[in-house]
């Protein structure tokens, strides 16, 4: 509270009416570092998706349904309201804003972390009221006395084993997606991008293996705006190959020089209205895509990313059978704490070649934790007991890929409903596994099949089905994802996406099961379909046989064969006879 009344004093000091604080960077990255978590050091929120606006006399947090639970707890005497996302008759904080905001009033937000899609999103209802945008304005910066520097942490090479291409390669296909385009210039803000182009990783933001940068790519150079010192070698290596690097913060002065002929590409999910304020207004610019040019050239993964991608999801499966098999034959589960399961997983990680890191803070969520869906223990968190389920969400940064899988793990009894709502989500979870659909299909198109065998019984989840991942970059990639609120992305062989289905009840237990999956393509002309990386067992006790049909039985079935026969060569003795029990085939 006593954060919040001095934003206010100084909101009124520089006559602002609201404003604005939202979860990314400049970059509008998901994860960030420890220098742009204004919206969390205000809030007290520390989910990874949130707004928060303050006004003189009202604050709220606008959050989705992966943090409804999460966020009112941490909310809790902070003088911040919880506005339920998506909820129908819960406004958005655009419709607050017009509500509350009046004519000829100041918005004011840290115009570095506003996207310009953002803007138009904020500004668009309030265009009759006259409002004044103050976007030069960092009000949480003036506050927060002690506020984390920017990160300063060295970069490292992504070794052409791994890359598969140069970034002088990789900045020539760039160059012809542009030219299909007719732009002259491309302005890429994305940090996962910038590393993938470059072939460069660093450890700026958590679990992240990014580096804080822009890009800016024309027709004949590269420029590239970064604290050099993070660079090293590096740099004289990638000058080599064409690029030009600049001060990380003198990129909206370098924008502000363009020529103002040709046509500038940018992306306006993460390009930041800040800098394109900055352009020369004579300069004409590109922005009306579903998705950027290099965010797709990213997200189709060449022959050497999938084969790499293919051998990290191998290493993953070793990792997650020697977990389940140690939770399964653990002698005292009831001394077992949820930390104590992070840290063996990373434990056993650690074990494997070529592995940098987790790919994220592991959810382990015992019980009625597992009712938020991005519930992270703090220390021990809670002990684990003899009955209920386990939900385990985890995966690694590996220099050969990211990986990605969830496990719901039955600790002893169980009551019906809870077998009954476990099977229902795996029905879902093998119906999209088996489909097969045609080219130009997008994964908006693909959500509903996940979700029909809980609809039957009237159930549902609150978040998308399926996300793209990176390679060695981030675990949630866009713009490819199975989600009813899509994009216009058609999936394409090559492609990466989770396939988990869900369902929570609040206060009682929480059930997921997810396998990353490939977009191949089938012996159907023009039709595509997915294939699984992961194959770890997908716990069978758990399952209602009789809610299944023939053909979901055989697919268990199949991925369960195929699953000892690609992890069992690589485990013990011990271990690969756990694991042919725990894979032996069901019959209905």
């Amino acid at each position: 509270m006593e954060k919040l009344l001095k934003l206010r004093a100084l909101m009124k000091e520089k006559g602002i009416d609201a404003y604005v604080i939202p979860s990314g960077d400049a970059h509008n990255s998901e994860y960030v570092a420890e220098y742009w978590q204004s919206r969390a050091w205000i809030s007290g929120f520390i989910g990874s998706s949130g707004t928060v606006v303050v006004t003189l006399s009202e604050a709220g947090l606008w959050t989705d349904g992966r943090y409804f639970i999460q966020a009112a707890k941490e909310l809790t005497g902070s003088g911040v309201d919880l506005f339920k996302k998506d909820i129908p008759g819960v406004p958005t904080y655009y419709e607050f804003l017009a509500e509350k905001l009046p004519v000829g009033g100041k918005l004011g937000f840290d115009g570095r972390v506003i996207p310009v899609k953002e803007f138009n999103k904020i500004s668009e209802p309030l265009k009759d009221k006259k409002i004044t945008y103050v976007y030069n304005e960092d009000l949480i910066g003036q506050l927060w006395a002690d506020r984390p520097a920017m990160p300063t942490a060295p970069a490292f090479e992504h070794e052409p084993r791994f890359a598969g291409k140069s970034a002088a390669e990789k900045i020539a296909d760039v160059r012809r997606e542009m030219s299909n385009l007719r732009v002259t210039s491309y302005l890429v803000v994305a940090l996962d991008d910038i590393a993938w182009l470059l072939n460069i990783r660093g450890d700026d933001v958590s679990y992240l293996p990014v580096v804080y940068a822009y890009a800016l790519i024309t027709e004949n150079e590269a420029h590239v705006f970064i604290d050099r010192n993070k660079l090293g070698g590096l740099a004289s290596k990638l000058e080599a190959q064409g690029v030009t690097f600049h001060d990380y913060d003198s990129i909206a002065d370098f924008l502000g020089k363009l020529p103002t002929t040709g046509k500038l590409l940018f992306n306006p999910e993460n390009t930041s209205i800040l800098l394109i304020e900055a352009l020369p207004e004579a300069l004409k610019t590109k922005q009306d895509l579903p998705a950027d040019a290099l965010a797709l050239l990213k997200a189709v993964k060449s022959e050497v990313e999938l084969k790499n991608t293919r051998n990290a999801y191998i290493k993953e499966s070793i990792v997650l059978v020697r977990f389940l098999k140690w939770i399964d034959q653990h002698q005292d589960i009831s001394s077992v704490t949820e930390g104590a399961v992070v840290r063996y997983l990373t434990a056993l990680r650690l074990q494997q070649p070529d592995i940098m890191s987790d790919a994220f803070s592991t959810i382990a969520a015992y019980g009625a934790n597992a009712a938020l869906s991005h519930y992270h223990p703090e220390g021990e968190g809670d002990s684990l007991k003899p009955e209920g389920f386990l939900l385990v969400d985890t995966g690694g940064q590996y220099y050969d890929g990211t990986t990605d899988t969830t496990r719901t793990i039955p600790l002893g009894p169980i009551t019906d409903e809870m077998k009954r709502n476990f099977t229902l989500v795996l029905k879902g979870h093998i119906a999209l596994a088996r489909t097969i659909f045609p080219q130009g299909t997008t994964g908006a198109q693909l959500d509903t099949l996940a979700r029909v065998p809980l609809w039957d019984y009237g159930l549902d989840y609150l978040h998308g089905t399926g996300h793209g991942i990176g390679y060695c970059l981030s675990v949630h990639e866009g713009p490819q994802r199975l989600s009813s609120i899509g994009t216009e992305v058609d999936l394409e062989p090559g492609m990466l996406l989770s396939n988990e289905p869900a369902f929570y009840v609040e206060g009682e237990y929480g059930i997921r099961t997810e396998n990353i999956v490939e977009v191949v393509k089938t012996a159907h002309e023009d039709f595509y379909g997915f294939e699984s990386l992961i194959y770890c067992p997908i716990d069978t006790s758990s399952v209602d046989i009789s809610l299944l049909s023939d053909v979901e039985i055989d697919y268990l079935n199949d991925y369960h064969r195929r699953t000892y026969e690609l992890i069992s060569p690589h485990l013990t003795e011990e271990e690969a006879d756990w694991l042919y029990t725990a894979t032996c085939p069901v019959i209905k």
